[in-house]
């Protein structure tokens, strides 16, 4: 055999040997390269943003004759039924023309006294009214539309001023042992809510725990229920506000949903050992934000799944 043809022959073993070896290394390669995270443990909240009206059982007090006011109780006050909220000496009015006459029509006669110097009952003293405090009412909140209650221009009057004409409005008083939140949800929402559950209510000043009394199907929206008897610094002021309800508040380990597979049917993460194989080991999903899971498990460094069952 020829110099030539051994140095071949030598290239040509060398090559089967090496190809040999590639093989064998290509699966540890592989596995070396593949993608990991590293997991802890975290919160995931499924939320819902709406606009949000306040319900409160509520009395309007109107000046029984015109003449100047004498206040003794500061806005927001908790006092007994009975207690002297302000008083009016007589005079005659300057002028017949009330700026609050939008107010009182309306008011109507609901929800309305003309005791004008004790409270009716015992609560916090109010001087904001919007007039729709025999609109929004525990008794009628239930049968309220989406499509009614969109449209109105609600805005809250401060009442505190020297004088006032006869049947003008002074100050209402709140119960404020509990009080209700109502919101229009979409359809597609609706799941995250259950009659019995406890929600929680981000406000612009704050957070209230609420339970969800109860759900009414009008068709095109939800109409959600939720009863709370939590102090909120604004709420005998505030009709109407956008707010963001935490449905559901979940703990657990964060993962992607790429990073779930099955095996045998059974769902699962596999787990990157101390000696860097992969280990399949079941898993518990609590919940997902259609991105990422939460699950029941230990931190792990995983192995990205290549069978996605989400």
């Amino acid at each position: 055999m020829t110099k030539g043809k051994k140095r071949g022959l030598l290239l040509y073993m060398i090559v089967l040997i090496s190809l040999g070896i590639i093989t064998q290394l290509v699966p540890e390669v592989t596995g070396a390269l593949t993608k990991t995270e590293i997991l802890q443990y975290e919160n995931m909240q499924i939320t819902d943003e709406v606009k949000c009206y306040i319900v409160r059982n509520e009395t309007v007090h109107l000046a029984a004759n015109a003449g100047t006011i004498n206040y003794y109780i500061e806005n927001g006050v908790k006092v007994r039924k009975n207690t002297k909220i302000l008083d009016i000496t007589p005079h005659s009015a300057s002028s017949e023309t009330s700026e609050y006459a939008d107010i009182v029509t309306r008011l109507g006669k609901t929800n309305v006294t003309l005791t004008q110097m004790n409270c009716a009952q015992t609560g916090i003293v109010s001087y904001y009214v919007d007039g729709y405090e025999g609109y929004f009412t525990p008794e009628k909140m239930a049968t309220l539309k989406y499509k009614d209650v969109e449209g109105l221009k609600i805005k809250p009057v401060n009442l505190t001023r020297k004088n006032t004409l006869a049947g003008e409005p002074l100050f209402k008083i709140c119960e404020n042992n509990y009080w209700y939140m109502i919101a229009w949800v979409d359809p597609s929402n609706i799941a995250k809510y259950e009659v019995g559950n406890s929600v929680k209510v981000d406000l612009p000043m704050g957070q209230v725990k609420a339970n969800v009394e109860q759900m009414v199907d009008q068709g095109e929206k939800w109409l959600v229920i939720m009863k709370t008897t939590m102090f909120y610094e604004d709420f005998t002021k505030i009709r109407s506000t956008k707010a963001n309800i935490i449905t559901q508040d979940y703990s657990g380990i964060k993962v992607r949903n790429s990073s779930i597979t099955t095996d045998k049917g059974v769902v699962g993460v596999y787990i990157k050992s101390k000696n860097g194989d992969f280990v399949f080991k079941p898993v518990k999903i609590i919940t997902s934000d259609g991105i990422t899971l939460l699950l029941m498990f230990p931190a792990f460094m995983i192995r990205m799944g290549k069978k996605s069952v989400l």
